[in-house]
């Protein structure tokens, strides 16, 4: 069962107290189809420039990421620009080239409109309709999106809800979206929205996924340096639909797992640059990660 991507493949610049990277591979898409690939066969939806190197092209295939969604235009790919400095829990953006994602129309090959999951990442909300309309029957549609489209075009971004079936946001979207100021209120908020199940994305501390009855939280993997936070929340998301492409039946169970492994696999792309650690994560590594995450969450009996 594979898995559909439509959002950004771009070129990010990188300052954070670790280094400087100029025009690196980057983009939500990106991100969240190398994570998914770990586990499922990827489709990527989005758009080029001329500007942007076969050799792209060529990681995409070998991971089995297909590159048939990617239209290539004659202008310049989308490049954006941050820094972070301190915790490193927020990005400064110095620049925004939306270059040819002012084109995008998103266009689903065939050979992915059957896919059983669909991501429609973090792109106008009118975008996001029109992509997910293109598809058959997708078992699971999981949105993500930002602060910027919550406060610029929330009517829209409120009708694609309607069309989905996983929410991602981080807490402090949660709270913009419903105005809401404590996260625990403002998770079943959103559940009136359209989404059957929210997932907040909380960095450092871990996620928390509701599904309309309970709640279900994970802590994040401890973790003695962060290099580059760039690209984790699109790699948790992509981790998510990776593994579940892969699992029989989408119970409680099988989310709760997913959630888990979005975690971890976010946790290693956040250790180096660009997809430099994330591209070397397989299952093996994974598993290693889970006995791991088991060994420091795990408790005896309590006795009172």
């Amino acid at each position: 069962m594979s898995v559909t991507i439509i959002g950004t493949v771009a070129f990010d610049s990188i300052h954070t107290p670790f280094g400087t990277h100029d025009r690196i591979l980057g983009g939500s898409a990106t991100y969240a189809g190398t994570a998914a690939s770990i586990f499922s066969p990827v489709h990527l939806v989005s758009i080029v420039g001329a500007d942007f190197h076969q050799e792209h092209l060529d990681y995409f295939s070998a991971r089995g990421i297909s590159t048939e969604g990617i239209f290539c235009s004659p202008g310049q790919t989308f490049h954006w620009k941050g820094a972070y400095s301190g915790d490193m829990n927020q990005a400064t953006t110095l620049q925004t080239d939306l270059n040819v994602l002012l084109e995008f129309d998103p266009q689903v090959p065939a050979s992915a409109a059957s896919s059983r999951i669909v991501i429609l990442g973090n792109i106008d909300p009118s975008l996001q309709r029109r992509a997910v309309a293109q598809f058959k029957h997708p078992e699971l549609v999981i949105l993500d999106s930002m602060n910027f489209w919550i406060q610029s075009q929330k009517d829209s971004l409120l009708e694609t809800l309607q069309l989905i079936d996983v929410l991602i946001l981080n807490d402090q979207e949660i709270k913009l979206l419903t105005g809401e100021d404590n996260l625990i209120r403002a998770i079943p908020r959103v559940m009136t929205m359209g989404p059957k199940r929210v997932i907040v994305k909380k960095g450092e501390h871990g996620a928390i996924m509701y599904n309309g009855s309970e709640f279900f939280a994970v802590p994040a993997m401890p973790l003695d340096q962060v290099v580059d936070p760039t690209g984790a929340g699109d790699s948790f998301a992509g981790g998510i639909a990776g593994y579940l492409a892969g699992q029989p039946v989408l119970d409680e169970s099988a989310f709760r797992s997913a959630v888990l492994i979005g975690t971890l696999v976010a946790s290693f792309t956040v250790q180096d640059f660009s997809l430099n650690r994330l591209k070397l994560i397989d299952k093996t590594s994974l598993l290693e990660a889970v006995a791991q995450f088991n060994r420091l969450t795990q408790m005896e009996a309590i006795c009172l």
